[in-house]
């Protein structure tokens, strides 16, 4: 029979823990968090099932996990404790000539299987999972494929946040547009950031092949500081200076444009501007936008002053909207979407 266990951690809500299923996908599994709870959906020849329980796991501590099969039901516990007993009719999987053979999907799900779930749910999970034992096999099978793999290894400690390594980016369909007037429009972004290189994007829109706005931190050619501007097209626009960014602390960076004003804050600084490049923006923004959070897709040399991949901790609030990077159209599968490497002051 199928059985489960792992120390598992994590802050985020929602997503896919691990998927089981036969060899012809006529029946399977389905463990995952909604909520910040463990849901089971499972199918087998007799119908599907669909169930959540136990209290919110997406704390960021480590919690031991276990899904068995019984003999008339299926047992999850939480540090070895029953916190769900679900009715199963039969068994999950059919043996073959003696031996019980399934498929593991850990992490996300097949692309063929989104819209066969009993209940829908955004498969992206960011968390960590140790002390395999699939099948009562111990790790087998799971530490070959995840050695090879750096950006599969587990960070040791962490802390609440989205980690950006420096080698991708996310990208998000977000309507600046005002709804009371066709030619309103407002960008409204609070980034906490903790960097850990000195340049990089952090957040631009892209239009075609233009970028008619990026907001980026930048080397400032002094040792104890770095400037962080705001371009349109290869213009700089607004510029402030910060005090060494790369520390353990967090800092928080505003920009606020409209089409009649810019204004960049940073601590207690800000730096305004009503330039004629504001025009620029605006024809883009009546347009069509992509939002990039991170970095820029491949766009023509000059198009705008900095290029590079942000590397480090950022969190993203645009329009009072907190951004999910679950929920992005794209996002490079080495950025961590809800866990920072925890640095101690």
């Amino acid at each position: 029979r199928f059985t489960a266990e792992f120390d598992f951690r994590t802050y985020d809500a929602e997503g896919v823990i691990l998927y089981a299923e036969s060899l012809d996908n006529s029946a399977w599994i389905l463990l995952a968090l909604r909520d910040g709870k463990i849901e089971i959906q499972f199918k087998n020849e007799f119908g599907t099932k669909v169930t959540s329980g136990g209290k919110a796991i997406n704390d960021g501590l480590w919690h031991i996990i276990s899904v068995e099969e019984l003999e008339h039901s299926i047992s999850v516990k939480i540090a070895k404790e029953a916190v769900m007993s679900i009715n199963s009719p039969g068994t999950l999987f059919k043996q073959s000539q003696g031996f019980l053979e399934t498929k593991v999907h850990i992490a996300g799900l097949p692309r063929r299987v989104g819209g066969a779930l009993v209940k829908q749910i955004n498969p992206r999970l960011d968390g960590c999972i140790r002390a395999w034992n699939l099948m009562n096999q111990g790790h087998s099978g799971v530490n070959e494929v995840i050695q090879e793999k750096q950006s599969k290894h587990c960070l040791v400690a962490v802390e609440r946040g989205s980690f950006y390594p420096g080698t991708g980016m996310a990208a998000f369909q977000i309507n600046y547009n005002n709804l009371d007037s066709a030619e309103d429009w407002l960008i409204n972004v609070t980034l906490t950031i903790r960097p850990s290189t000195d340049t990089g994007v952090m957040f631009a829109l892209v239009s075609n092949e233009t970028v008619p706005l990026a907001l980026s931190i930048v080397d400032s050619n002094s040792s104890d500081s770095q400037k962080i501007t705001v371009t349109i097209g290869s213009i700089t626009v607004a510029q402030l200076e910060s005090k060494k960014l790369c520390t353990p602390r967090k800092v928080q960076v505003g920009l606020l444009v409209s089409k009649q004003e810019l204004e960049l804050a940073v601590h207690s600084h800000t730096d305004r501007s009503n330039s004629e490049q504001l025009s620029t923006l605006h024809q883009a923004m009546m347009a069509n936008v992509v939002t990039y959070l991170g970095g820029l897709p491949d766009v023509p040399l000059g198009a705008t002053p900095v290029t590079a991949f942000y590397n480090g901790c950022m969190e993203v609030k645009v329009n009072s909207r907190q951004l999910d990077l679950d929920e992005a159209t794209s996002k490079h599968n080495d950025i961590r979407s809800h866990s920072c490497p925890l640095i101690m002051p």
